[in-house]
């Protein structure tokens, strides 16, 4: 990243003076009363003006496409040059299985979660209920009605997308699948779906459970082979599937269909540490055009005892 930093640095400047500006103009403010105000208060007004500064610059990282590399949060914190850390991440939503449109796109993405909840080992009667939970009908995929089946277990479905993937435990049988998981220590299923983006699949962040899913024609020994030829840089576009990977047709199909080669959603996560100040920030960004739009944020400010 060395040889590229100076002109990224120069856009990231343009991007976040203005949360500059304000860190300024709150030093300027702890100046003239630092007498009033507590120690601790400076501290946290400095920690939040440090985050929205360097949310600015992940902004930029996304805008610009330099969020895949792992030093870039320490990287844009580091231009502050202000004392404390800053930690984070920067993860692609659309590597997931996109939930909601799966189900309300009929039976081929039902299909697709089936084949993914079989490769996890899944029961079916959670995936039932998660299907039963979204669509908007009120007749079970057993043909039964939803308020008397799932009634009796004290949850009716409320026929609407998911909100948040934090859903999911509130769903019929879904607690005893994430024991399930958890207990066998394997990747939650919260890490493999998603309720962010526009329907679409990263071919390219995807990983191998989430590809197989795509289409049955996607064998473990293909999905590994797609791996190594996008981490080598190999798959520029889409026709690379076939011209280098040599997919079957039904498989290039399935990926025209759901898949991208470039993602529009992002979750933000950012830890920042000031003194005796601790702060984390967690945000979903959605990438429109050449803008950045700010789909959930929330922060939580904390001093260890």
């Amino acid at each position: 990243m060395r040889g590229r930093e100076k002109g990224f640095f120069l856009i990231l400047v343009a991007a976040v003076v203005a949360a500059l500006a304000a860190i300024l103009v709150q030093f300027g403010v702890d100046a003239q009363l630092g007498t009033l105000l507590s120690g601790n208060f400076r501290d946290e007004m400095i920690t939040r003006q440090r985050a929205k500064s360097v949310f600015e610059g992940v902004k930029v990282a996304i805008e610009t496409d330099r969020w895949r590399d792992p030093r870039i949060i320490p990287f844009i914190s580091n231009q502050f040059g202000a004392e404390g850390t800053c930690e984070g991440e920067i993860r692609d939503e659309e590597g997931k299985l996109p939930v909601n449109q799966l189900i309300s796109s009929g039976m081929e993405g039902i299909e697709i979660l089936q084949r993914y909840w079989e490769l996890r080992g899944g029961e079916t009667a959670p995936l039932y209920a998660l299907i039963d939970w979204v669509d908007v009908d009120d007749q079970t995929v057993y043909g039964e009605n939803e308020a008397s089946f799932y009634g009796k277990l004290g949850e009716i479905p409320p026929n609407r997308s998911l909100q948040s993937i934090f859903e999911l435990p509130v769903i019929p049988f879904m607690k005893k699948e994430i024991e399930r998981l958890r207990k066998l220590k394997e990747r939650p299923i919260s890490e493999d779906l998603t309720v962010w983006g526009k329907g679409k699949i990263n071919l390219l962040t995807a990983n191998r459970d989430v590809l197989m899913a795509l289409s049955d024609g996607v064998t473990p020994e293909l999905a590994d082979r797609i791996i190594i030829e996008r981490d080598l840089g190999h798959i520029r576009s889409m026709d690379d599937f076939v011209k280098v990977v040599h997919v079957p047709v039904r498989v290039f199909e399935a990926f025209q269909r759901w898949g991208t080669l470039r993602s529009s959603a992002f979750r933000v996560q950012l830890r920042l540490v000031y003194r005796k100040v601790r702060l984390g920030l967690w945000a979903v960004l959605l990438r429109q055009g050449m803008g950045i739009k700010t789909l959930y944020f929330r922060e939580g400010l904390w001093q260890p005892a």
